[in-house]
């Protein structure tokens, strides 16, 4: 239970683990999504301030600097006008046609629109015209009138107009003193000059009265035409907090400069008012919250972009780290399992080699127990005694060579070498086959053994034929193992559905009435090495690679195999499989089945033996001469060659040739043989190996040999093979 219980802690520690990594994650990235809404809205409120102040600075820089210029236009006036009211003379002001004379050419120089000098009288000279304006130019009687003096006038023109005047001393006209010159300048002049307006319909510059009437009006896309803004704006606008058209009203009356924002037609605005220098004038600044907000908006959507931008690095940093994190700790589970399933695959083949070591020591120590038994009576009247012996040293030797194969073959299927050589088939001969091998088991038990096949309809196939025994026999076998004396073994083989694109679905059944395999064992019972109870244990001997080797067959085949069981009930194993059907009877096979399942003489027959082991070589010889062979003898691949070489015709008639030799391997001296210039270039060579794979056939084959037989011989094999090649 301490393994189990490790690995149930592992896993929960693994499952708190990953859950405390999941809610990092989501705490991380609610973090990361939060903080990033934080800094965007706090970067649009930051904006909106920025936007605020920056618009302030700007306008009254901006407003100063109209100022200024509307300034220095204005004096720019004033110096005109002193410099046209240095140049009167006295014969200017000989009589009117002089006087006009001298207006015309001054308003012309200096390029004003209204030009006049007037006497203290309130008379009022002009080219054209000469009228009382005194009323309306009342300031120049005051006796404090000494200095240029800039004022606006609504009644000079069709337009307000700009007044500058600027005193005249010592100087009459007929019969009058002059007191000044005046200079009328239109308000659409002004506004040029200082360029009130920009091309962009984005800033708007205006001179207003404290009454909050215009003096220079520039016309705005969004305030509708008013006389007065104040008015205006109390109608139109939509303040913002704090802000009001009262408010700027109370600032201007007050001399104060101040910034008001409001909307218009849904466009923020901003107005800055401040006085102009010099006039009881104010001048009114009006920008767009875009024209100012465009490049601080760019600011703010480059920070906000590199904020998302910064973001997503950190979100991909995050999920690559993740990425990273849980691949390595996949990693480390894989390695993990993989140390597990090595160090488990080690223990089972521990076990595997102290399980083999004394599978394989009982056949030997009964091969050499015999032997020696029958080495003390050889000379003893009773020889069924010794042959008594001889028989147990044989089953013993088989059942030695079985264990061999077995971990050979699992050999090759770990390395992937297992192939299928497919022939013709049919399964009811197949399984009564069977059925005489392990009839003399099944009766020595007490066992009752059912074979049934009556329900396949197409009875010829194409299969491996070999593997297909070696799969049924291995079921069958481990059924009439694990099967106490008289118990019951049945064998069922069942065609199930019809013939699609000429292949059939068949079933086989093995099943028992025996000891069952628990529940745990059945989910690794095709395990390689697995055996629930040791030969020493329950007495019954084995690899515990059968099954291991039956499955991967059955997955070589392309069908599966199951398993139903319960202790002290029985087994039954389940495979399906798929095999091709043959289109007409067995007679191709049947031409095969020819066996020594035959009468042949083989005395005269000559065999050069190429064998390297003195003690194999020795009982070779004895098969073949007891069967009435004459056998020459060659200890490598070399030695054949020459003997070969050498040999007078009709000396020999076969070769059977080892493969695994010094000096000379059986292949090379085939390959040698075979390009010889004379007639032995085409003796049939045998290939007579423990290299008994179906690969190793192949080579034979390929290399130019005409057959294979496997060591241990078998004798009747040996017989049949040398009588299809000499027949």
């Amino acid at each position: 239970m301490k393994p189990a219980f490790q690995k149930n802690g592992g896993a929960s520690r693994q499952r708190k683990g990953t859950a405390l990594t999941f809610i990092l994650i989501v705490v991380v990235l609610v973090v990361l999504v939060f903080s990033t809404g934080w800094f965007m809205s706090s970067s649009q409120r930051a904006t909106e301030t920025s936007v605020y102040n920056v618009s302030e600075f700007y306008l009254k820089e901006l407003s100063a600097q109209t100022g200024r210029q509307m300034q220095i236009s204005l004096n720019n006036e004033v110096q005109n006008l002193e410099a046209a009211i240095h140049a009167l003379k006295g014969e200017d002001l000989l009589d009117k046609p002089a006087l006009r004379e001298y207006l015309l050419d001054m308003a012309g120089l200096y390029n004003f629109d209204f030009y006049a000098i007037v006497d203290e009288d309130g008379m009022v000279y002009t080219a054209d015209s000469a009228f009382s304006g005194l009323s309306k130019l009342d300031f120049l009687s005051e006796a404090d009138f000494k200095e240029p003096h800039i004022s606006i006038n609504q009644d000079l023109g069709a337009e307000n107009m700009v007044i500058v005047a600027v005193p005249i001393r010592d100087m009459e006209f007929q019969g009058k003193p002059l007191v000044g010159g005046v200079v009328g300048i239109n308000a659409s002049t002004v506004s040029s000059k200082v360029s009130l307006k920009n091309d962009e319909d984005q800033i708007f510059s205006n001179v207003i009265l404290k009454d909050g009437s215009y003096l220079v009006k520039t016309p705005h896309v969004h305030l509708k035409d008013n006389s007065n803004v104040y008015e205006a704006l109390e109608k139109q606008a939509d303040f913002q907090k704090g802000d009001s058209a009262q408010k700027m009203q109370q600032d201007v009356q007050a001399g104060r400069s101040g910034i008001s924002s409001y909307y218009l037609e849904g466009i923020l605005h901003y107005t800055y008012y401040a006085p102009a220098e010099g006039t009881d004038w104010y001048l009114t600044t009006t920008i767009h919250y875009g024209t100012v907000s465009t490049n601080v908006e760019t600011v703010r959507f480059t920070i906000t972009k590199n904020s998302m931008i910064q973001l997503a690095v950190v979100l991909l940093v995050v999920f690559g780290v993740l990425v990273i994190y849980f691949w390595q700790r996949r990693r480390n589970e894989i390695l993990h399992l993989e140390k597990m399933q090595a160090e488990e695959g080690s223990r089972a083949k521990s076990r595997f080699l102290s399980n083999m070591s004394h599978d394989i020591r009982t056949p030997m120590n009964a091969i050499i127990g015999f032997t020696d038994l029958a080495i003390q009576h050889e000379f003893d009247a009773d020889t069924s005694r010794i042959h008594e012996y001889l028989l147990k040293i044989r089953i013993a030797s088989r059942h030695l060579l079985s264990l061999i194969n077995d971990v050979l073959d699992m050999s090759r299927i770990e390395s992937g070498k297992m192939q299928l050589d497919i022939v013709p088939c049919n399964l009811p001969e197949a399984l009564e086959g069977m059925r005489s091998i392990v009839q003399g088991q099944v009766q020595e038990r007490e066992q009752s053994l059912q074979m049934d096949a009556s329900n396949i309809e197409n009875e010829n196939i194409y299969c491996d034929k070999l593997r297909l025994n070696q799969v049924l026999l291995n079921l069958l076998g481990n059924a009439i193992k694990f099967t106490p004396p008289g118990g019951s073994i049945t064998v069922t083989a069942v065609q199930k559905g019809g013939i699609c694109n000429g292949w059939g679905s068949y079933e086989f059944r093995v099943k028992d009435n025996g000891m069952g395999m628990t529940q745990e064992f059945a989910k690794k019972v095709f395990e390689p090495f697995e055996r629930e109870r040791t030969s020493t244990v329950s007495g019954i001997q084995g690899t515990g690679l059968g099954m291991a080797i039956t499955k991967n067959i059955i997955d070589l085949m392309g069908g599966s195999i199951r398993v139903e069981t319960a202790l002290d009930i029985g087994t039954e194993f389940i495979i399906n499989v798929g095999f091709k059907i043959q289109d007409g009877s067995l007679e191709e096979c049947e031409g095969q089945k020819q066996g020594c399942r035959q009468e042949v003489d083989f005395t005269g027959r000559r065999v050069l033996l190429v064998e390297d082991n003195e003690l194999n070589r020795e009982i070779a010889m004895e098969i073949l001469q007891q069967y009435g062979f004459e056998v020459g003898a060659a200890e490598d691949g070399a030695e054949a060659v020459e003997i070969i070489q050498n040999a007078q015709p009709g000396a020999y008639d076969l070769v059977l040739m080892d493969v695994q030799m010094p000096i000379m391997d059986g292949y090379t001296a085939t390959r040698e043989i075979r390009k010889m210039d004379s007639a032995y270039a085409s003796i049939p060579i045998i290939a007579m190996t423990a290299n008994a794979f179906e690969e190793d056939k192949r080579d034979a084959l390929e290399c130019g040999m005409d057959g294979h037989i496997s060591k241990p011989v078998d004798v009747p094999v040996l017989l049949r093979v040398l009588a299809d090649i000499l027949k």
